[in-house]
């Protein structure tokens, strides 16, 4: 997918039937929109915009999608969190087609570091009947082994590859870290200021963890023993934030990705550790946890790895890993996800933590 040059709208109301007919334009020659309808604006990290759209006959022709989401930064945290748009963008445009994955069909990828704005232009799959998961509704074992084969696809793809070094194609992506340091780091250290602890854990998901978890000290000090683990290669490619709000599935049940803004090189566990305890109800993951990690590793070797990690060495990054959801989900502003989620899931993070160990197996 081309992205030339393009000013892009930094104002809903500047998406208009013009822009989009040069947006699209750009990568269908021909197409143009003669009618764009805004159905709903959905504000989060990134805004997305729905609109229903009708394309002159070179459009029809082509079957391009008529329910349209623009998808970029128009809200006032939109320069704090402009690095998550470029991601997307670069996603979309450059990684999607080395990637077998089930993600929308994108047909427009661009930026315009002018007004330092990114958008990606993609198909509405809510026309398509898919099903939308909700961190409300954790998945049963089979469908949470489907989305471990998805992880353990994406990861084998550049296993400990040196497109991660400098040079590489992918050398621009920095190590997922709980607290990176430098200016990368000023959102990830800011949570844990004494007035910005002390608001999360007086919110109702504080409530529903244990005390002990409120120790901002012991967990400073653990995510500094996590962030020293993370940084144990062999790397490999991480989505970053696979949790259910941002998955789905067709109607055939194959399983589909959302919100590729956030992705970075890392640790395997990581993925696997935050979508397995965010996804699945606590009794369930108790039972199965360790049945599904041995399956990810089973795929991950079917998917071409020849240097699997043995379960032991798995078990034990697993256990270590289960702070990161634990911080991230009770540091969680409400303007990236309401409250009602942050209750459901970091509950699960704070019991996987208690039943293995986690701070016992980071802080010795």
């Amino acid at each position: 997918m081309g992205s030339p040059p393009l000013e892009l709208p930094i104002r809903i109301e500047d998406v208009t039937t013009d822009w989009l007919t040069s947006a699209i334009g750009a990568n269908f020659p021909g197409v143009e929109v003669v009618r764009a309808h805004t159905t709903e604006v959905l504000w989060g990290t990134a805004t997305k915009l729905k609109i229903d759209v009708d394309y002159n006959a070179q459009g029809r022709a082509a079957g391009l999608p008529t329910s349209l989401v623009v998808k970029g930064g128009f809200a006032e945290h939109r320069e704090l969190m402009e690095s998550c748009y470029v991601l997307e963008v670069r996603f979309y445009r450059d990684l999607k087609p080395q990637l077998a994955l089930n993600t929308p069909r994108a047909l427009f990828a661009g930026d315009d570091a002018g007004r330092r704005q990114h958008i990606v232009v993609m198909e509405d799959i809510g026309r398509r009947n898919v099903e939308f998961c909700r961190v409300q509704d954790p998945l049963d074992y089979r469908r949470a082994a489907a989305h471990l084969d998805v992880i353990a696809r994406y990861q084998a793809r550049w296993w400990d590859s040196s497109e991660f070094k400098p040079g590489g194609s992918l050398d621009y992506l920095d190590i997922w870290e709980p607290l990176p340091e430098g200016p990368a780091g000023a959102y990830h250290w800011g949570q844990l200021k004494p007035d910005n602890w002390e608001r999360y854990i007086r919110l109702p998901r504080g409530a529903a963890i244990p005390k002990r978890m409120h120790d901002r000290e012991r967990m400073r000090e653990a995510l500094i023993r996590l962030t020293r683990f993370g940084r144990q290669e062999p790397f490999c490619f991480l989505h970053g934030d696979y949790h259910l709000g941002n998955l789905y599935f067709d109607a055939d049940c194959t399983p589909g990705t959302l919100d590729w803004q956030s992705y970075r090189k890392g640790h395997w566990s990581h993925d696997v550790t935050y979508f397995m305890i965010s996804a699945l109800d606590i009794e369930d993951r108790r039972r199965w946890d360790r049945a599904l990690l041995s399956h990810y590793l089973n795929r991950l070797a079917a998917h071409g790895v020849s240097a699997v990690p043995d379960f032991d060495t798995a078990y034990d990054a697993f256990r270590r890993q289960i702070l990161d959801g634990l911080y991230f989900w009770l540091v969680n502003p409400v303007e990236f996800q309401a409250e009602e989620n942050n209750c459901a899931v970091t509950p699960r993070f704070a019991m996987a933590a208690l039943d293995h160990g986690t701070f016992d197996v980071l802080l010795g």
